[in-house]
């Protein structure tokens, strides 16, 4: 696993220890999926399980 897939895991871990995901964080982790201009099929998987998480409120997105 590549040091940015991790750099990224460690984000999203971070900012779902609340059980909340403020735009910031969400900007922050997409600002670092994008960072080399390249998406890798495993920073789109993370994104995408992010965005469920959201999406079936198991996660609540807040301002």
């Amino acid at each position: 696993m590549s040091e940015d897939i991790n750099k990224i895991k460690k984000m999203i871990e971070n900012a779902l220890a609340d059980g909340r995901l403020s735009r910031a964080e969400s900007k922050m982790i997409k600002q670092a999926i994008y960072e080399d201009k390249i998406v890798t099929p495993e920073e789109a998987q993370l994104w995408r399980e992010l965005q469920q998480l959201v999406t079936e409120g198991e996660i609540l997105l807040e301002e």
